[in-house]
């Protein structure tokens, strides 16, 4: 299937040319007819599947520009570097199309610039974070409620972020025939409940099974034996030549472990990301990552979930998070645009149930350990199965049946005829053995007597 399939206009067509996006990704092409045609849905999707643009495509072509100076499309997100970058994706359609105005409502900005911008001029597309969008609605400067279409992007995450109640108290402001779609990567049982409340005359699109453009990453199990932190890291970073790693730790507190230990092993410039960075300082320093100012990131999932950050070559997870979605967002950050990438987890004796889950949703692992201080990988040994001797007559069934014409049934009629004589050959077993212990009380009564 082809972009062009999808009927957009001019402007929206000519810009997807300039970025090269030919062929629809599988979110795409089930959304995108959907919300084209105002439909509400509720998507399953991970990061790397282009769903972004399944929202941004049909809202942009759909947008009505008799009706200027009106909001007309609200993007809810739940991080500040998730809008900026939504924000990002919006600009280059702005070239083919100068009417589209797009707004751009995060914390950690000047609010009476907000005002003040808005008090001039409403935008067509409003992208932001819960909070902000609250107090700008609340302060009677952003006119959310004439929006025809509203995407609640990474809603699982706005769940588990605590944002889920201003979330809904947006929703209430809005007018009934909204056309309205949420975006998860999981759904839960409370975000289920939640989803109730708008999942009447939805559409619910499950593109969970499908692979995010990050499917040529390598996963590799490193066997630390249990070894000091300090001790393994040090051996992977004389191991690896890296371009860009992310190091992802489950908490804050951890960061500042791992930069410490990472600053004695002799790499001097570490960037971070986690949720106690002032919001200037978390600007500066996405800033600092892309201009590629660090071969070394250490974060948290909150922090770098959904943010997209070039050339990341490999990924490392200290330790696993509970929420097992969260590592494909991890080893999502790399192998992106065709290139290839390299996810490694620390093998403990703490993370074995939930790698063994991982292995069921499909993820193949290889395995590393080091040698001498080196990361080589190595091909798990594998038990040899003995040879099965098969006496004269078993064999004489298996070829019975082995070259001629399948019937119905068969195997059940071979496998009868096979337990037969395996019986037959356990009863002549047993009588051997009932034999031979007769014998030797005959032999034995025979010395007594001959003793006597």
């Amino acid at each position: 299937m082809n972009f062009k399939n999808f009927s957009f206009k001019k402007y929206v067509n000519d810009t997807l040319d300039d970025l090269h996006f030919t062929n629809p990704t599988s979110i795409q092409e089930k959304v995108i007819p959907l919300i084209k045609k105002h439909k509400n849905v509720i998507a399953l999707a991970h990061t790397g599947t282009g769903k972004t643009h399944s929202f941004l495509l049909p809202i942009l072509n759909n947008i009505d520009f008799e009706q200027p100076n009106k909001v007309q499309a609200l993007i809810i997100v739940p991080t500040r570097e998730l809008a900026k970058q939504i924000f990002e994706n919006v600009k280059p359609f702005i070239k083919h199309e100068p009417r589209i105005s797009v707004g751009l409502y995060i914390g950690g900005e000047d609010i009476k610039k907000d005002q003040e911008a808005l008090n001039k001029k409403q935008p067509t597309i409003a992208i932001g974070t819960p909070t902000r969008l609250n107090e700008l609605y609340s302060m009677d400067a952003l006119k959310l409620t004439s929006a025809n279409y509203v995407v609640v992007d990474e809603c699982d995450m706005i769940f588990d972020l605590g944002f889920i109640e201003e979330v809904d108290f947006i929703l209430h402001k809005m007018k009934k025939d909204l056309v309205l779609s949420f975006f998860s990567a999981t759904i839960n049982s409370p975000l289920q409940h939640y989803l109730k409340k708008y999942i009447k005359n939805s559409y619910f699109v499950d593109d969970s099974q499908s692979k995010p453009s990050t499917s040529n990453v390598k996963h590799i199990l490193i066997d630390t034996k249990n070894k000091e932190l300090e001790l393994t890291l040090a051996n992977i970073v004389k191991s690896i030549n890296p371009f860009l790693v992310l190091i992802f730790v489950n908490n804050k507190n951890d960061v500042s472990k791992i930069v410490h230990i990472l600053r004695k092993q002799g790499v001097d410039h570490v960037g971070e990301m986690h949720a106690d960075l002032q919001p200037r300082t978390r600007t500066s320093m996405l800033k600092r990552i892309k201009n590629n100012e660090f071969k070394y990131v250490v974060a948290t999932d909150v922090a770098a979930r959904g943010v997209d950050i070039e050339g990341v070559t490999h990924v490392i997870s200290i330790n696993l998070p509970r929420d097992l979605s969260y590592y494909i967002h991890r080893s999502g950050r790399t192998g992106r645009n065709k290139l290839h990438g390299i996810s490694y987890i620390l093998d403990n004796i703490e993370n074995k149930a939930q790698i063994q889950q991982l292995e069921q949703l499909g993820i193949n692992f290889a395995i590393a350990k080091f040698n001498d201080g080196q990361l080589t990988e190595i091909t798990p040994k594998t038990k040899k199965k003995k040879p099965v001797d098969v006496d004269n007559e078993s064999q004489q069934v298996l070829n019975k049946y082995k070259n001629v014409k399948i019937k119905p049934g068969y195997k059940k009629k071979r496998k009868a005829e096979l337990d037969q004589i395996k019986k037959k050959k356990r009863r002549k077993h047993i009588q051997e053995s009932i034999d031979k212990i007769k014998k030797d009380k005959y032999k034995k009564r025979r010395e007594v007597l001959f003793d006597e």
